[in-house]
């Protein structure tokens, strides 16, 4: 927090100089109504001391409400902060810390905890100063008019301390548990509503309903347990302040009668037990939520502090465009996903692409292919070797350049709520509408898009649910094509369209992205016949290589897939 506040201290400081005011005309009207009382016979002096207590309680109000005003700007201005450094934060990290967090998990922070950390702010710099002013101030001046009664407003003070700090202590580890139930109820709502379709395909919605209703409710009872806590708050509030009033008549009864004390001095120390009990309750509020904004705040800091898995190199140089040709080399690449883990997705590596090729990758799920052309755009870093670029490591490049000279159409299609031709010229902003429509031939996405009535100011639903499958991958794979990279990678995304559209889509590759370096994961043999080179992969390592007409020779693998699949062609008829 001093970070969020470094360099804006004076808005806070002023905040608490009208809270002080606030507290300090508040606490001097018990004052003038003891004197009030006390000379009742002088009109003169109860007509002053009226006046005074209007006053002082007109600038009460008025800086009270200047304390709330300052306060709820710096509470809005500090949560509007944090979400965006939050949210900036999230942008940077890698899809390495993206896999380790749910997002579920991440809105929660961003939203809930964000807004606990709001709260926390408002109401601190409403009471957190002030309450232990007041109660300073209160027992200074019943010191000073009526020190024989002292002793009652300390035994007032050790037992609020006493039951609210207890309060507090138990309700901080409450909040942190409640704020992890809320992350599952986050995690699973989200899951069910984007995979709502497969839910009722299959006819689950009653085991997902009990599903969610579990976790619900394992969220309501973690969220009643600090409410129920703090619930004790108020009653022992109010035995505190009869305990007082008790005490205060048993005790100060005499006094009065003895001529010690005066009635006007002893209503005010009833006034300033009021005050006490009334700012310790106050605390008793904000402390709670200040113990709720602090487990909020480590949950934040954990994503503040996260440092990304990729990270640009500081001797890092940009390399121009038109001067990449797109060799790539892999050499002795070893990968895991979990820098401790023992296990190796990738292992032993060794791979050169030439400029211009069109290399396809084969295997079953899970042998690596998708790891692998991740390793050139650094979504991951190698754990072991290199991965080059014109001779170049990966590493030494800045990733903003790095993704201009590799584009990815990614293996799960995803579109942005807004119009196609911003999806397709999502990466590459300065595009034509021209360049969108030529993209979007290519991906043969251009006839269903000219069949809209907007054609390509045609709005996208939000992850594009008002198209297909393969309509998502095409138009993601014409936003890949717009940016006209030197490699261009295409990971499983034609999966989701046809054989035959499949293959217009390469035959035009050709032609649109000329020079160009052309990786392809494929999960279909037909994809990959026309490649210049196979590359099949078998548990991370590389089992075979070379063109269909090599590896249906040689490759006991590559026969089983082509025969799982196409097994009633003629391997001769595509030799």
């Amino acid at each position: 927090m001093m970070l969020i506040y470094r360099g804006h201290w004076r808005p806070i400081a002023i905040s608490q100089i009208f809270a002080l005011l606030y507290v300090a005309f508040m606490i001097f009207i018990p004052m003038q109504v003891m004197i009030i009382i006390n000379n009742a016979q002088n009109i003169n002096a109860v007509i002053q001391n009226a006046v005074l207590i209007a006053l002082f309680a007109v600038l009460t109000g008025i800086f009270c409400m200047a304390n709330t005003v300052y306060a709820v700007r710096i509470a809005e201005a500090t949560g509007n902060y944090i979400r965006n450094g939050i949210f900036t934060r999230i942008q940077n990290f890698s899809f390495g810390n993206l896999d380790r967090t749910a997002t579920g998990e991440l809105l929660t922070r961003m939203m809930s905890d964000v807004y606990q950390i709001n709260i926390g702010v408002h109401l601190s710099l409403r009471s957190l100063l002030m309450a232990p002013f007041a109660i300073i101030v209160s027992l200074v001046l019943v010191g000073i008019t009526s020190p024989e009664l002292l002793w009652i407003l300390v035994i007032v003070l050790v037992l609020s301390i006493a039951t609210f700090g207890s309060a507090m202590y138990v309700m901080q580890k409450q909040f942190q548990i409640r704020q992890a139930k809320y992350d599952l109820v986050n995690n699973d709502l989200q899951e069910d509503m984007a995979g709502i379709r497969v839910v009722k395909a299959f006819v689950r919605q009653d085991y997902e309903i009990n599903k969610y209703r579990s976790i619900n409710d394992a969220y309501r009872r973690a969220n009643v347990r600090p409410l129920h806590t703090n619930a004790i708050t108020m009653p022992a509030a109010l035995f505190i302040m009869g305990l007082a009033t008790t005490l205060l008549v048993i005790y100060g009864s005499p006094l009065v009668a003895a001529g010690t004390i005066t009635i006007g001095a002893m209503l005010a120390f009833f006034q300033y037990t009021f005050i006490i009990i009334g700012q310790m309750w106050q605390l008793s509020m904000l402390l709670p939520q200040i113990v709720s904004a602090e487990a909020s705040a480590g949950r934040l800091k954990e994503i503040w502090y996260t440092v990304p898995d990729v990270q640009d190199s500081p001797v890092s140089r940009h390399y121009a465009l038109e001067n990449v040709v797109g060799k790539i080399v892999f050499e002795n690449v070893d990968f895991r996903y979990d820098s401790k883990g023992e296990t190796e997705t990738l292992k032993n590596i060794n791979l050169t692409i030439e400029p211009g090729q069109t290399v396809a990758f084969l295997g079953a799920n899970g042998s690596g292919k998708s790891t692998l052309v991740s390793l050139i755009p650094r979504f991951y870093d190698v754990s072991g070797g290199r991965v080059m670029i014109d001779g170049v490591d990966v590493k030494e490049i800045p990733q903003e350049n790095l993704r201009n000279i590799v584009s990815v159409a990614l293996q799960k299609a995803f579109l942005f709520s807004g119009t196609i031709v911003e999806n397709i010229r999502f990466g590459r902003p300065d595009s034509t509408y021209d360049d969108a429509q030529a993209a979007a031939q290519v991906a043969d996405a251009d006839s269903f898009v000219a069949a809209q009535q907007d054609k390509y100011d045609a709005r996208v639903a939000r992850k594009g649910q008002n198209f297909s499958g393969g309509q998502q991958q095409r138009l993601s794979m014409a936003r890949a094509f717009t940016v006209k990279p030197k490699i261009l990678i295409l990971d499983d995304s034609t999966s989701a369209v046809d054989v035959e559209t499949e293959g217009r889509i390469l035959d035009a590759l050709p032609r649109f992205l000329s020079g160009v370096t052309r990786l392809i994961v494929a999960s279909r043999v037909s994809t990959a016949l026309a490649a210049d080179k196979i590359v099949v992969l078998e548990k991370g390592e590389i089992v075979a290589m070379g063109t269909h007409k090599e590896l249906i020779k040689s490759s006991p693998l590559y026969q089983e897939i082509f025969d799982s699949q196409l097994g009633g062609l003629k391997k001769e008829d595509l030799s």
